[in-house]
């Protein structure tokens, strides 16, 4: 199996009271919208800095095809309500290792 470099994506946790979780979207630029490919990450813990971070390559979302991508995250409530979405634009990931090698021999 590949190894795939890390792709943290970083976000300042909303302030309301009643966020248990957020939606994160990847999509192609221009096609971002609440019915892009998403992850939910229910109850995270923000890092040192107070932001909460996710790992975009340990997504099921993740691009099958490297290029620019769109991200947006939205905040939840226990209702299951969704915030706005906050948007990064014009995001290069890069989820696909290269082929290995082939033909290996010993001389």
């Amino acid at each position: 199996m590949a190894k795939i470099k890390s792709k943290i994506f970083r976000f300042t946790p909303s302030a309301s009271p009643d966020v248990v979780g957020y939606r994160v979207y990847v999509d192609l630029p221009g096609a971002l919208t609440y019915s892009s490919p998403s992850h939910t990450e229910l109850n995270p813990t923000p890092d040192a800095d107070g932001k909460v971070a996710v790992d975009l390559a340990n997504l099921s979302i993740s691009a099958t095809k490297d290029g620019i991508y769109d991200i947006g995250v939205a905040a939840l409530d226990d209702a299951d309500n969704e915030s706005d979405m906050a948007t990064l634009a014009g995001v290069n990931l890069d989820f696909i290792a290269p082929d290995a090698p082939t033909n290996l021999e010993i001389v």
